[in-house]
C-alpha cells in the first residue's frame, strides 16, 4: 500500500501508483457548515471559498479564522484525482472507512455510497458507520469525490481514517482481510469464554473461571463493533447508539472483570482493598456510559484510556510481585500482561491521532487470554486426571479398543460401497467411451473414404482433375474441419472444461447486432433473411447475463441447420420476443423441407442426422446438442416445432437478469 499526498484539493497518480492501493491522505477541500452538491460546485454558485485541511484528521483538530472547530457540525469536503490517460475506460474502487457520524458521497455527480442521513441538526441526522467498498469507471482522466460529512453524535467529526484507491480486486481484498483478521479474534474469544462459562456450570465454586468467560464474551463484543464491517454482518440489529455504548463498556467492563480475575490467581499479591477501588471505578463509569448520550461519553475517552493504562499497569505490577515471588505460572503471566500494556499503549496514542497503526488491544487481550485459558485448563486437567487416573485407565482402554474396531469396521463398510459405485462409475464410463469412441470413428472414417476415393479415382485417371471435382474434395475436408472443431467442443463439454465468459448484455442491441452481420452471407446463398424485434415497443431495457461468444454460437448451429434444409429461394425469419417477465424467446424460423415427427425428440442427440435423402447432409451431428448444452448453462430452454414439408421452428429462452 504506497502513500499519495494530495495538494490543493488535487491529487496525481501515475501509472505505477494506479495499480497499487493508495491512500489519500494529504490536503483537500473543506467547507465547514456547507453541505455542496456536484451542481453547486459545477454552476459555481458558492461563495465561501475553501480551506485546504489535512485528512484523514478529526475537524476538531482543523483551524479556520483563527478558531478551532467545534465537534458538532457539518462541511463538505472536495478532492480532484487526475489519472494517466491510459487508465480511461477502467474501473477503480474506493474503501470508505467510517466517516463520523454520516456522509453521502459524489463521484464525478452520481452518488456512490450513503452512511445514515447527513443533517445540518442532531435531529435531522442519523449516525451510521459500515464501511464500504465503491467501485466506479474512469470516463475521463480527472475524477471529483465530494463528501458531505455531519456529526451531532460523538467525539470524532468527519474523516478521521484513510480513504483508499486501487484495482476493485485488491480493494475488496484488503477490505475482506480486515474483516477475516477480525472474525478470528471474534470466534477464538467467544469459544474461549463459553468453554470457561461451562467450566464454570460445573465447578461453581470456581468463580476466577465465570469471571474469566465474561471477560472474553465482552471483549469479543468489542472487538467486533470496533471491526465495523464484521459488525455490520454480525450485529446488524444494533442501533448506532447502541453500538458506541458496548464498545465504550467493552473496555469498562472489561478491566473491571480482568481485576477480578487476576484476584483470584493471586490473591496474596493484590491488595483487596486496590481491587475494591478498581471495581467501584470502572462500576460508576460503566453506570455513566449506559446513561449520557454517545455525544459526551465519548469526550471522556482519553480519561479512560488514562483509566485503564493505570489499571493495567498495577496489574503488570502484580504479576512482577508473583513472578519474584515464584507463584506458578508467573513468568508467562508476566510475559502476557506486558504485551497487553504495550497493545493498550499503542491504542492509546492511535485513538488519539498521534500514530497511524491500527487498534490491538484485542489482539493482546487474545494473547493474554489464551495463555490464562491453558494454564487454567492445566490445572483442572491435571488435577482430574490424578484423581481419575488409576481407577479409569483400564475402562478408557477397553472402550476405546471397542470403538476402534466398531469404527474401522464401519469404515471398511463404507469403504466397500464407495468402491462398489467407483467401479459402477468405472464400467459405465467405460461403456459410455467405447460408444463415443464407435460414432467418433464412423463419422471421421466417411468423410475421409470419399476425400481418397476422389484422389485415387484421380490418379488413377478415372476421374478427372477438373475444378468441380477438386471442389468436392475441399468441400469433404471442411466438412471433417468441422467435426473435429465440434468434437473439441464437445469433448469440453464433458469434461467440463468449457469456459464461459458471462457478460449484462442488452438482448435487443446484441441480436440486430447479429443480424446485421451474418445478414449479406445469408442472403449470398439466395435465401431471404428477415428479423423481427417483438420487444421494440418495449420502454425498458432488457438486460440477459451470457456468454456472447457462446450465445452466438448457439443461432449460428441453427442458422446453419435452417440454410441446409430450406429450398431455393428459401426463406429464414429471425425473431426476438418475451416469453414471460422473467425470459426472452428467440427463434429461428424457415420455410424447408421439415421434420419428421418421429425425429423431433432426437435432434438434439449426438451425431443424430436426419434420414431425409433429399437433401445433403452437411452436418457433423454434434451442432445442436452442444447448442443445447450451452442454453441449459444458462439457464435456458431450448426446443423445435416442425411439420414435415412446412418448415421448422428452433426457439431458445434465457432468463432475464434479476437485477434489473
Amino acid at each position: 500500500m504506497e502513500d499519495n499526498r494530495p495538494q490543493g484539493g488535487i491529487v496525481y497518480l501515475d501509472s505505477h501508483q494506479d495499480k497499487e492501493i493508495v491512500k489519500l491522505d494529504g490536503k483537500w477541500e473543506f467547507y465547514w457548515q456547507q453541505l455542496y452538491t456536484p451542481l453547486d460546485f459545477g454552476r459555481d454558485l458558492f461563495r465561501q471559498p475553501p480551506s485546504i485541511v489535512e485528512v484523514p484528521l478529526t475537524w476538531r483538530s482543523y483551524t479556520i479564522g483563527g478558531e478551532k472547530l467545534p465537534l458538532a457540525g457539518y462541511a463538505t469536503y472536495r478532492l480532484q484525482i487526475k489519472f494517466p490517460e491510459e487508465e480511461i475506460g477502467t474501473v477503480k474502487a474506493l474503501y470508505i472507512p467510517s466517516i463520523a457520524s454520516a456522509y453521502k458521497l459524489w463521484i464525478n455527480g452520481e452518488v456512490k455510497s450513503q452512511n445514515g442521513e447527513v443533517g445540518k441538526t442532531k435531529g435531522t441526522m442519523k449516525p451510521e458507520n459500515v464501511p464500504k467498498v465503491v467501485e466506479f469507471p474512469i470516463h475521463n482522466n480527472q475524477i471529483e469525490l465530494i463528501v458531505q460529512a455531519s456529526n451531532f453524535n460523538q467525539r470524532k467529526a468527519g474523516i478521521f481514517n484513510s480513504i483508499l484507491i486501487g484495482e476493485p480486486e485488491p480493494i475488496r481484498q484488503y477490505q475482506q482481510r480486515k474483516i477475516t483478521y477480525r472474525a478470528i479474534i471474534v470466534t477464538s474469544l467467544v469459544m474461549i469464554g463459553i468453554y470457561h462459562i461451562l467450566m464454570f456450570l460445573y465447578r461453581r465454586k470456581e468463580t476466577s473461571l465465570i469471571y474469566f468467560g465474561i471477560l472474553c464474551i465482552v471483549v469479543a463484543i468489542r472487538a467486533t463493533i470496533l471491526e465495523e464491517g464484521l459488525a455490520s454482518q454480525i450485529l446488524f440489529f444494533l442501533n448506532w447508539e447502541i453500538a458506541r455504548k458496548l464498545e465504550y463498556l467493552g473496555a469498562t467492563i472489561g478491566v473491571l472483570f480482568f481485576t477480578l480475575f487476576v484476584y483470584t490467581q493471586f490473591s496474596k499479591d493484590m491488595h483487596r482493598k486496590i481491587r475494591d477501588f478498581i471495581t467501584v471505578v470502572y462500576a460508576s463509569y460503566s453506570l455513566f456510559i449506559l446513561f449520557t448520550p454517545a455525544v459526551v461519553y465519548t469526550r471522556t475517552m482519553l480519561f479512560l484510556q488514562i483509566l485503564i493504562l493505570l489499571a493495567i499497569t498495577y496489574l503488570l505490577f502484580v504479576y512482577s510481585i508473583a513472578y519474584f515471588r515464584k507463584r506458578e505460572n508467573s513468568l508467562i503471566n508476566a510475559l502476557a500482561i506486558m504485551m497487553l500494556f504495550l497493545s493498550a499503549i499503542n491504542d492509546t496514542l492511535y485513538f488519539n491521532n498521534v500514530i497511524y497503526t491500527t487498534e490491538l488491544a484485542s489482539v493482546g487481550l487474545v494473547f493474554f487470554l489464551f495463555t490464562q485459558s491453558i494454564m487454567i485448563s492445566k490445572r483442572y486437567s491435571m488435577a482430574y486426571l490424578q484423581s481419575e487416573k488409576l481407577s479409569n485407565d483400564l475402562a478408557i482402554l477397553n472402550a476405546s479398543l471397542e470403538r476402534q474396531v466398531l469404527e474401522r469396521t464401519k469404515e471398511l463398510q463404507y469403504a466397500n460401497k464407495r468402491l462398489q459405485v467407483a467401479n459402477e462409475s468405472l464400467e459405465e464410463a467405460h461403456q459410455l467411451r467405447s460408444k463415443w469412441i464407435r460414432n467418433i470413428s464412423h463419422e471421421i472414417s466417411t468423410p475421409l473414404t470419399n476425400i481418397r476415393a476422389y484422389m485415387m479415382g484421380m490418379l488413377d485417371g478415372v476421374i478427372p482433375s477438373k475444378k468441380n471435382f477438386i471442389q468436392l474434395v475441399y468441400d469433404q475436408s471442411l466438412y471433417l474441419s468441422r467435426m473435429l472443431h465440434d468434437l473439441h467442443d464437445m469433448t469440453d463439454v464433458e469434461n467440463r472444461q468449457i469456459k464461459y465468459d458471462l457478460q449484462k448484455v442488452n438482448i435487443q442491441d446484441y441480436v440486430l447486432n447479429f443480424y446485421n452481420k451474418t445478414k449479406l452471407d445469408v442472403e449470398k446463398e439466395g435465401i431471404i433473411f428477415k428479423y423481427h424485434d417483438l420487444l421494440s415497443d418495449t420502454a425498458e431495457e432488457l438486460i440477459v447475463f451470457i456468454d456472447p461468444l457462446r450465445i452466438e454460437q448457439v443461432i449460428v448451429n441453427i442458422l446453419k441447420n435452417a440454410k441446409r434444409f430450406v429450398k431455393e429461394d428459401g426463406e429464414i425469419q429471425l425473431e426476438l420476443g418475451k416469453w414471460d417477465e422473467k425470459y426472452i424467446i428467440i427463434k429461428i424460423k424457415d420455410n424447408g423441407i421439415g421434420i419428421k415427427e418421429d425425429e423431433l425428440d432426437l435432434v438434439f442427440n449426438r451425431f443424430y442426422k436426419s434420414k431425409n435423402q433429399n437433401q445433403q447432409q452437411n452436418g457433423s451431428g454434434l451442432g445442436l446438442s452442444i447448442s443445447k448444452e450451452i442454453i441449459e448453462h444458462h439457464h435456458g430452454m431450448i426446443g423445435v416445432e416442425s411439420k414435415e414439408g412446412e418448415g421448422s421452428c428452433f426457439y431458445f429462452m434465457l432468463p432475464l437478469f434479476e437485477g434489473m
